[in-house]
């Protein structure tokens, strides 16, 4: 083989690992575009998310307010709200009894599992639940609206 059909060889052994290099860095670059697209809409649907969730913390707490909704079910539907938007709030005195109308009724079934509860079991846990809503339902109003007047901290984005 001559020196300039080795020299030609290797040039375009070269071209070819130039193009090959380009075309794996334009991919790359493709590929961090639709990563930083994909974190943005991410990102986008963590805030709609918190931002529904703390509607609905309003909401909530405005129907217990306007006995819409029973103490305990509404303190169960805050429990799991507010470990999202604002777990914090519920090591606070004010709020505790939500915690504590929560895990003193997580127990109870619901649902299915209530409608196939006889009358006994139903009866035993209605009472356990109202004799828990009498006993702590002035603490739960004055959480009711401590929270109705909380000002919940915009969504911090992930970056």
């Amino acid at each position: 083989m001559s020196t300039n059909t080795l020299i030609l060889i290797l040039m375009l052994f070269c071209i070819v690992m130039v193009l090959v290099i380009a075309r794996i860095f334009y991919r790359q670059n493709q590929a961090h575009k639709i990563n930083q697209q994909r974190i943005l809409a991410m990102q986008e649907m963590l805030k709609k998310q918190y931002n529904h969730r703390v509607e609905s913390v309003d909401v909530i707490t405005r129907a217990m307010l306007d006995k819409q909704c029973e103490l305990t079910e509404g303190c169960i539907r805050l429990k799991q709200l507010l470990d999202y938007v604002g777990s914090d709030l519920l090591e606070l005195d004010q709020y505790q009894v939500i915690s504590l109308m929560y895990r003193e009724t997580e127990h109870m079934p619901i649902k299915e599992q209530w409608t196939q509860l006889d009358k006994s079991a139903k009866a035993k846990f209605s009472k356990h639940r109202l004799s828990l809503e009498a006993t702590h339902e002035k603490a739960i109003h004055a959480a009711l609206l401590a929270l109705k007047q909380h000002e919940f901290s915009a969504y911090q984005d992930l970056n």
